[in-house]
């Protein structure tokens, strides 16, 4: 084998070590943002408690069995009473446990967050820097809602709308990466079809940086929406009609933003037809 060969192998090996190693941090920090993510850990503790219950129920369960079969033995009284009190020591626990999953079950799940359920685009991807600056946008959106629901800045309806279209926004820009990583894979291992690919990926790249800008306007018309009302820079000439106009500003953000994922999916629709 020439120098150039194994110099070539080796550059080779060691991108693929690269590859595997940044594919397992994205793993491991996909891991780590679904762990801190508030509806996941609800969702975790209504487990966890349904788990507990079941768990010593059966014990109890268990244990009355066991004390009902040794009350047909002739066996003596205080025989009976160690199965009977550990089947009360077990009811008490399981008890707690259902009661605990009553009342998580009654308490409304936070809003899911796309950010924290989604994996990035691997790396060299064209579209993997659209997504990563989506994802800081998405969280950042988030915890404005949140500081809008919990202030009443708001009314629910509007609420419940732009978190709709920030969902939305984002299952589309999603999709849109998933094709750019599919054609991308797809030109990776047909060079044939590799110049017929790449002008839809850019296409594809050039509509995500549209999608993401469209998201940063609606995040930073909420941010000013919410200075406006709760003591940010200039806020202390802040009046009612200036923050009439901040949420007139994020309802023309929001709308421009489906406006958007709708005529990318309807252009997704006629090309794939």
């Amino acid at each position: 084998m020439s120098g150039g060969s194994l110099s070539r192998a080796v550059r080779g090996l060691l991108q693929r070590g690269v590859d595997a190693a940044s594919e397992a941090a994205d793993t491991a920090a996909h891991t780590l943002r679904l762990a801190a993510d508030p509806r996941a850990r609800q969702l975790r503790k209504r487990r966890y408690a349904w788990w507990l219950g079941t768990v010593f129920t059966g014990a109890m369960l268990t244990l009355i069995g066991v004390t009902a079969l040794l009350a047909l033995w002739d066996l003596p009284p205080w025989a009976l009473l160690i199965p009977g009190l550990m089947a009360a020591a077990a009811a008490f626990p399981a008890t707690l446990a259902f009661l605990r999953f009553r009342r998580l079950r009654a308490l409304p799940l936070p809003t899911p967050r796309p950010a924290n359920s989604r994996k990035l685009p691997p790396h060299g991807s064209a579209a993997r820097p659209a997504m990563y600056a989506l994802g800081a946008s998405e969280r950042g959106l988030f915890s404005l809602l949140g500081v809008l629901e919990r202030g009443d800045l708001l009314p629910g309806e509007e609420l419940r709308e732009l978190t709709e279209a920030a969902n939305h926004a984002s299952s589309t820009m999603t999709a849109t990466a998933a094709e750019v990583v599919s054609m991308e894979r797809a030109a990776a291992t047909s060079p044939d079809s590799r110049s017929f690919l790449v002008p839809t990926i850019n296409a594809y790249t050039t509509q995500l940086s549209a999608g993401v800008r469209q998201y940063n306007a609606m995040v930073t018309a909420a941010a000013q929406l919410v200075s406006s009302v709760n003591g940010g820079p200039g806020a202390a000439s802040a009046s009612p009609m200036s923050a009439q106009r901040y949420r007139g500003e994020l309802i023309g953000a929001t709308d421009r933003m489906l406006g958007w994922a709708d005529a990318f999916e309807q252009l997704g629709q006629l090309r794939r037809a």
